[in-house]
């Protein structure tokens, strides 16, 4: 059996300096790393190695120097890593252990097969929007009206994919106002009677925004996915905002479990009265991407976008 491309070691000139980001919680990746460390090491400087578990925003700042993160777990791993990263500017390489692989696009074996490609930057990479979500106390002047009253944000995130509001129980139907840019409209859009709402970046547009019948949005695109969950109305149409659009949500009825998403990981209680902006962060994440795959064939592939029905 012939050997992949990148089975030969790297010169000094261009051995990267790599960190290895490492979801340990499962078996297969730390068997895995038994194997795989030794051959990055023939390659790379393996600058460290750490378990995504403890890695946050505020300690990040104590990885070393590096050119790259290789992030072994699955799609769950590169959102918290891209959140927890996101102010190093890291490129981030995912390999997949989970279930999709959407975010995580690479298996070990593709790693080694397009390695010479990977360390002379030949492989395609993005740099994917972040959204920053805040969230205010009750009694804060609407829609963040005058800034210089406003009071501190009792909570303060990132997120990639998406920041959602859940009903949660006892599951009774909230009521959220949405406003979109309100310094230039001087008003609400609309109020979403419902289960909740999504608000997601074009990376998270195939995720939970897609689950409640949004759109899939090109991850070039600068815009954000909004979208109610469950609408107690036929008119609750899904909409893509621009970027730079400052989102403002208002909760005008809760549930005790009402919370704030972020990712499907992060949450935030949430009461009547507070308001969540959510807009552009400041910062985007670098991803790497597989060159045996594109978005759009990647989402047919593994999402069976428009796949045709099977004949019994």
């Amino acid at each position: 059996m012939s050997k992949p491309s990148g089975s030969g070691r790297s010169s000094g000139a261009d051995r990267k300096r790599l960190i290895i980001l490492a979801y340990k919680s499962k078996p297969q990746v730390v068997e895995a790393l038994k194997v795989f460390r030794p051959w990055l090491e023939q390659r790379a400087d393996v600058v460290g190695e750490w378990d995504t578990r403890g890695l946050n925003r505020d300690n990040a700042s104590e990885l070393p120097e590096a050119d790259l993160a290789v992030v072994l777990g699955g799609d769950g791993t590169m959102l918290a890593q891209a959140r927890a990263l996101i102010d190093r500017d890291l490129q981030l390489l995912g390999i997949n252990f989970g279930k999709l692989g959407f975010l995580a696009e690479f298996t070990i074996d593709s790693v080694k097969a397009n390695w010479e490609s990977i360390v002379s930057g030949s492989c395609r990479t993005s740099r994917r929007m972040m959204l920053e979500v805040l969230v205010y106390p009750p009694g804060a002047p609407e829609w963040g009206d005058s800034p210089a009253s406003m009071p501190p944000a009792v909570f303060q995130s990132v997120v990639m994919n998406d920041a959602v509001i859940t009903a949660g129980p006892p599951y009774r139907m909230v009521e959220i106002e949405l406003a979109i840019e309100p310094g230039e409209s001087q008003s609400s859009a609309t109020t979403f009677i419902g289960d909740g709402v999504v608000v997601a970046t074009p990376s998270g547009s195939t995720a939970y925004n897609l689950a409640a019948g949004g759109p899939i949005v090109s991850p070039g695109v600068n815009g954000m996915c909004i979208t109610a969950i469950c609408p107690y109305s036929l008119a609750a149409r899904p909409i893509v905002a621009h970027a730079s659009s400052e989102i403002w949500l208002g909760i005008r009825r809760a549930n005790e479990g009402t919370e704030l998403v972020l990712d499907g990981q992060d949450t935030c209680q949430l009461v009547k009265q507070q308001q969540v902006l959510i807009k552009q962060h400041s910062q985007r994440v670098h991803l790497l991407h597989n060159p045996d795959y594109h978005y759009w064939n990647m989402l047919a592939h593994k999402m069976h976008w428009a796949a045709r029905p099977q004949r019994g």
